[in-house]
């Protein structure tokens, strides 16, 4: 049985970040978003071929989950991939949903390096949020919150860890 560990969160909540120092302490991850702008490209070209990049998207991410060995890490908004999110509901999955107040993720957006998302523009990112606010938070069960503003990644990182594993004990 493959289990995943998906971390859901509005754009700056930290998921790439959370996501590394958990690839620092077992846990497969992989940076999908640079693969999707390899593919792709930006924003805008994403948004042109949306529907293949989300069907490409959700074959490989499928594929890595089910064919590695110890937990995946995964992150989403919960926006696109919804339909992705549902399919791995059949599978283990435990869901973590990385909370932070908007100023501090839009301070995150604007520091952070350019390129590494589908989108660095500010505005486009308030749309992503308000999104995941009405669509996601309320409806997307969810096995803990972790506010990510209140402490740093590796600490974050030691959280999900700690609370993944308590769940996983209950799988085997």
């Amino acid at each position: 049985m493959a289990l995943a560990l998906v971390l859901l969160g509005p754009p700056g909540s930290g998921k790439s970040t959370i996501g590394r120092e958990l690839g620092q302490r077992g846990f497969r991850w992989r940076e999908w978003e640079i693969e999707l702008r390899e593919r792709y490209g930006g924003r805008e070209t994403f948004l042109d071929r949306k529907a293949e990049a989300l069907e490409w998207l959700a074959r490989e991410r499928t594929a890595w989950v089910r064919g590695g060995e110890g937990p995946a890490v995964l992150e989403s908004t919960g926006l696109s991939d919804a339909p992705f999110l549902d399919g791995l509901a059949a599978e283990e999955t435990f869901v973590v949903l990385l909370d932070v107040s908007p100023d501090r993720a839009e301070a995150r957006i604007d520091g952070r390096a350019r390129g590494a998302h589908l989108t660095d523009d500010l505005e486009a990112n308030r749309r992503t949020r308000a999104a995941f606010d009405q669509d996601v938070r309320s409806t997307r069960a969810v096995h803990i919150v972790i506010d990510t503003g209140a402490m740093r990644a590796a600490e974050a990182a030691v959280q999900v860890a700690g609370a993944f594993a308590e769940w996983a004990k209950g799988r085997s």
